[in-house]
């Protein structure tokens, strides 16, 4: 039997949702969603249609939009972003899709795109056009959310016809013997799982194109980069043999791999100069990543720090790492060597604007009870039980509703980040 899977695609989502909410086409309409209003270099995060062919999408900055002559942007409308509200309506469209295939079928790849395996429901909903149809008016008539849909026999085809057409045209679809016509013009940025990183890597290689990537010689690609590079060749061919369908077990408490760090980064919302302020900037980080470490029930023997500077530093910044004395998931065991690493490499000329933290050389907690002679254990266990409680609370009752007093100074970036959701403001509801 064919496999049918459709990839479901909500336009300009964010945009769309707050069209939604004001009962405007965002076909029609010129609306942008910021990270902030009263920024006037706020960041794009969205953008109706109208906007996009105007040259702004998202990543561009409100500014952008201010030099645009005046005629074209008299009836912009500017919202700020409600991340709560488009989970909602998310959530809302994931449930929508239910009607058409099991839970077990339904892959959420983002917060707008979701893959669903629909084969074998040709007689309950009809062919691949009637189907699309019949998705698209559903979802447009609960949510007021226009989707697109890329249709193929695996999550690569459906995924890649989305994006180079079917967003263009509504719905499009693939199969293998539409590879050669419809994928391989595309240039090969537009390829599935190539970054800009590996896109310049292709291209020093002379692959331009996907049909290049697919025309390369396996064995090369294999060579120069590892498993991956076998995977993107048989991708180009439309080869994926990765599942949509999961087994109920990975759905409902499945036993999961340990992961080989936990870690957590924050890019600041203006340039931090001072070691004061970036100090609890890592107190905040190392909370977090303390806090997902004993929910892992892991605890770390290496610690890992990230920073970069400012975007007018002419230099990147550092990343340094070191072995811990004792396995650990306190924040307060592992922050004063995080603290050491950052002013030993820190250039006080310097600002900083990222700033990540990482434990790693993970282990599971009950592995490591380790008794001293020099340390008072017992205080050492009661502080675990002590997090262990604060965690809960907060898992309980919302994140931050304990955090530490810190947390309240001007600097801290968790004086502000707990309203957030994705780094960006959870807004209400309506408009």
């Amino acid at each position: 039997m064919r496999r049918r899977i459709f990839c479901i695609d909500s336009v300009s989502f964010y945009a769309s949702c707050e069209c939604a909410a004001r009962k405007l086409n965002p076909y029609k309409t010129k609306l942008v969603v910021l990270s902030n209003l009263q920024d006037h270099g706020a960041l794009v995060l969205a953008a109706t249609p109208p906007m996009k062919k105007l040259g702004i999408k998202t990543g561009s900055r409100r500014f952008h939009i201010d030099r645009l002559p005046w005629h074209e942007r008299r009836h912009v409308i500017y919202a700020e972003a409600r991340m709560s509200h488009y989970l909602n309506v998310s959530v809302q469209i994931v449930h929508i899709l239910h009607q058409f295939a099991p839970p077990e079928a339904i892959r959420v790849y983002s917060v707008d795109e979701t893959l669903v395996d629909l084969t074998g429901t040709e007689r309950l909903f009809g062919n691949d056009a009637h189907v699309a149809r019949l998705i698209r008016s559903t979802v447009f008539r609960y949510t007021g959310i226009p989707v697109t849909i890329g249709i193929g026999p695996n999550n690569v085809l459906a995924k890649l016809v989305l994006d180079l057409h079917g967003k263009k045209m509504g719905v499009a679809s693939c199969f293998l013997h539409d590879v050669e016509r419809l994928i391989h013009p595309a240039p090969i940025g537009k390829m599935w799982g190539v970054g800009a990183k590996m896109e310049v890597h292709l291209r020093r290689l002379g692959i331009e194109t996907i049909g290049d990537l697919a025309r390369y010689p396996l064995e090369t690609l294999h060579e120069k980069f590892g498993v991956i590079g076998a995977e993107l060749w048989h991708h180009a061919w439309g080869i994926d043999e990765s599942p949509t369908i999961l087994p109920p077990s990975s759905l409902f408490g499945a036993k999961r791999q340990r992961p080989r760090t936990i870690g957590h980064g924050i890019t600041l919302v203006k340039d931090y100069a001072t070691y004061a302020a970036i100090r609890l900037v890592l107190q905040a980080i190392a909370v977090e990543v303390g806090m997902r470490t004993r929910q892992a029930g892991l605890v770390g023997g290496s610690v890992h720090l990230g920073v970069r500077y400012t975007r007018t530093s002419e230099r990147r910044g550092f990343s340094k790492q070191k072995k811990l004395a004792r396995f650990t998931a306190d924040e307060r065991e592992f922050l004063p060597v995080l603290l050491t690493l950052f002013l030993d490499a820190w250039d006080e000329t310097e600002a900083v604007r990222y700033v990540s933290v990482a434990l790693g050389k993970l282990e599971p907690r009950s592995d490591h009870v380790q008794l001293s002679f020099f340390e008072d254990e017992w205080a050492r266990a009661r502080r675990f039980d002590f997090l262990d409680l604060v965690d809960s609370l907060n898992v309980r009752f919302g994140r931050g509703t304990i955090r530490p007093a810190s947390s309240l100074l001007k600097d801290s970036p968790l004086r502000t980040r707990q309203r957030l959701i994705g780094g960006h403001k959870q807004g209400g509801e309506s408009s």
